[in-house]
Order: C-alpha cells, then sequence, then structure tokens
C-alpha cells in the first residue's frame, strides 16, 4: 500500500508508505495447497493400487496428473488412477489439474499405512476447490472501484469532510495505472519516472493538488469484502489515511481504478483539488487581485473555470490577462482587460483560463469578497 502527495500550492507536501497485503495462505497465488484426509478402500493386495479422486458433496471425478513425493503416477482419467503399488512410497499425494478452464493443485496426506490396501479415495470440497480456481480477472472491477470510492466518501462524512465528486477521467487515468502495477512493480513512479501530477498532465487534467493512496493484493481466494479490506487497510495508515479525512478540506474530487489478474489485484485511489475559495476584505478604495490560472502551475493547456464572487458591497470587477494590468492599476495607467463589470454585488461567469489570467476586485465603499473556482 502506497499513499503520496503532490500540491502546486506545496511542493513539500509528500508522503509516501508501502504495505502489501497478503491473504493467509500464500500458495494461493498461483495454486492452491490443502491437506485432506483420505478413505482407504479394502485389504485385498495385488500388484496395482486404485486411487480415486472426487468431490465431496456429489462425487464428481476430477482430472490431473498425479505425483508421489513429486514423482509422476499418471493420469488420473474420469478421477481415477491405477498405479503399480511398487512405485509408491509413504508422504504426499498431490492432484495437479483443471477445473472450469483453472489449473489447481491439491495435495494429501499419504501414511505408511495406505499402503497396506488395495486404493484409496481422496476427496475435497467444493469450496475448498472453489478458492484453489478463482481467478480475480473475472471480478466486476467497475463495481469495486465504486465500492472503494463510496467507502472513502462515507468515511468523510463521518468526518465532517466535504465528499468527493466522481471524475470519470481521473478514474481512468487510476485504472491505466493499476495495470501498470501488475507489469512494472509496485511503486508510485512508473519506469520512467512519471508521478501521479505527471500522469493526470499528460492526461490534460489541471489540478491544483493531488494524492494517490495504492494497494495491492495477493493470494486472493474470492472477492468478498475487497473494497472493504482496502479502504481499512488505507485507513490503518497515516499516510493513506490523510487524504482520506482530508482535515483542511483540499480535495474536491477523485476516481478510484482497479486491475485484478490471477489472484491479486490492484488499486489506485487519486485524489484531485479542482476548486479554490478565496476571501478577501477590502476596505473602502482599495482593491486586490488573484490569479484565476497561477503561472506557477505546471500545465501548457488552457483549462475551462467557473468563477461565482459575492460580496457584502457593490465591486468592480475585472478579467485581466495578466498581473501586469494589476501593477498599472495601482499606477491610474489604463489597462487591457478580457472582460469587466462593475457595480455588482454577484458575479458568475465560465471561461476557458489561459496561464496568468487573473481577476482585479474594486470596492468604493469597502465589501467581504468571496470567490470560489471550479475547474474541470
Amino acid at each position: 500500500m502506497l499513499s503520496t502527495f503532490q500540491s502546486e500550492y506545496n511542493p513539500a507536501l509528500d508522503s509516501s508508505r508501502l504495505m502489501i497485503t497478503r491473504h493467509s495462505l500464500s500458495v494461493f497465488i498461483l495454486i492452491a495447497l490443502a491437506i485432506f484426509t483420505a478413505g482407504c478402500m479394502s485389504y485385498i493386495r495385488d500388484s496395482s493400487y486404485n486411487m480415486r479422486f472426487s468431490l465431496n458433496e456429489t462425487g464428481e471425478a476430477l482430472e490431473g496428473d498425479v505425483y508421489n513425493n513429486d514423482n509422476l503416477l499418471g493420469y488420473a482419467t474420469n478421477g481415477t488412477l491405477v498405479t503399480p503399488i511398487e512405485k509408491l512410497r509413504p508422504g504426499l499425494i498431490s492432484l495437479n489439474g483443471t477445473y472450469q478452464n483453472q489449473g489447481f493443485e491439491f495435495f494429501f496426506e499419504f501414511p505408511k499405512d495406505s499402503l497396506n490396501y488395495s486404493g484409496i479415495n481422496f476427496s475435497l470440497s467444493r469450496r475448498d476447490l472453489n478458492k484453489a480456481i478463482f481467478n480475480a480477472s473475472a471480478i466486476d472491477i467497475q463495481k469495486i472501484e465504486r465500492e472503494i470510492f463510496d467507502g472513502i466518501n462515507e468515511i468523510r462524512k463521518v468526518s465532517g469532510t466535504n465528499i468527493l465528486q466522481w471524475n470519470s477521467k481521473i478514474a481512468q487515468v487510476g485504472r491505466n495505472y493499476s495495470k501498470t502495477l501488475s507489469i512494472e512493480g509496485f511503486a508510485h513512479k512508473d519506469l520512467e519516472g512519471r508521478n501521479v501530477g505527471d500522469r493526470l498532465k499528460e492526461n490534460k487534467i489541471f489540478y491544483t493538488i493531488v494524492a494517490e493512496d495504492l494497494y495491492m493484493l495477493e493470494g486472493l481466494s474470492d472477492e468478498s469484502n475487497m473494497s472493504k479490506t482496502i479502504v481499512q487497510g488505507w485507513m490503518k495508515s497515516p499516510g493513506h489515511r490523510s487524504p482520506i479525512v482530508d482535515r483542511d478540506g483540499l480535495f474536491s474530487d477523485g476516481g478510484a481504478g482497479v486491475y485484478c489478474e490471477k489472484k491479486s489485484c490492484y488499486a489506485v485511489m487519486v485524489f484531485v483539488g479542482l476548486e479554490h475559495d478565496q476571501s478577501i476584505k477590502l476596505d473602502p478604495g482599495y482593491l486586490t487581485f488573484f490569479y484565476v490560472y497561477d503561472p506557477s502551475y505546471p500545465f501548457d493547456f488552457d483549462v475551462p473555470v467557473s468563477i461565482d464572487i459575492t460580496s457584502t458591497g457593490y465591486i468592480d470587477i475585472y478579467l485581466v490577462p495578466d498581473r501586469e494590468q494589476y501593477n498599472d492599476f495601482l499606477k491610474n495607467s489604463n489597462i487591457n482587460s478580457i472582460y469587466e463589470i462593475k457595480n455588482v454585488r454577484t458575479f458568475t461567469r465560465s471561461i476557458t483560463a489561459r496561464k496568468g489570467e487573473g481577476i482585479i476586485i474594486q470596492s468604493d465603499g469597502g465589501a467581504n469578497v468571496d470567490a470560489h473556482l471550479r475547474y474541470s
């Protein structure tokens, strides 16, 4: 499990943690290991020995290669193998086969006194077989992704934090990287050194701050409680917990991406800030400036933004291409404005902002001003 922050407001905001969850039987990564008791046949002896393999509940035959202490005895056809007793040794009998196109391997105890009989019946439960042939690639990924996201929002509600908005573009970035984790290894940076901020930029996704939580599940035998396990795992780690609880309300949007194969699943949760609030107190005759698109942001594309401004007093608003216009305004020089409106107390407008653009607000009589920017 990994967590990291990246912020354009605070580049020093960065943390990283690692945790991997391995379910109880690591051998379920590729095969299933189980030790079962077996029922012996009659005492009648000859040179051949019968082995039968079946499901406990239904008697359904199980086929596959049969080994005695890693020595191949032959193939159990229709669940039956007949082998010379001289080839057998006490220890383990294993059945290595397929069921519903999924591979399995089971191990059975084979004590010395089993050789006193003419054969032996090996059986296993349907539950253990299902665990062995479980393939995580068949999981409903979108369901798990939304459960992770909804679980995080439930925690945010309890914590009194704003709930995140699902962002399909952000979720796709997370989904793509979850598959990369299965190929390149479990880390926040890919082999080219790109982090979550770089991945968002490559997809033309603007942000003011971003964080990323990673989780890997290994040795899966079923899909029950997967999303709950992931979210609870993050909550146990301070680095992962921080963007979930988000006590400073930094994040507004997010998306979860999951990739599963064989017995493993990789989860990526991306938290993004797409909103900015500013409260300003203007004394009579004063003015202020703030960026709509801060030129220090590391993007090379224009960004759609919705602007909402409310004021307790009447104000003049100027949308300008750069901060130089504010400096000219202070010198009582003419300014180059993109848009301006005067003597208003509310202002709402959606624009496509270019880097460096900002807003000048002037008040003759004084005002308390609240500005809200929502990027998309």
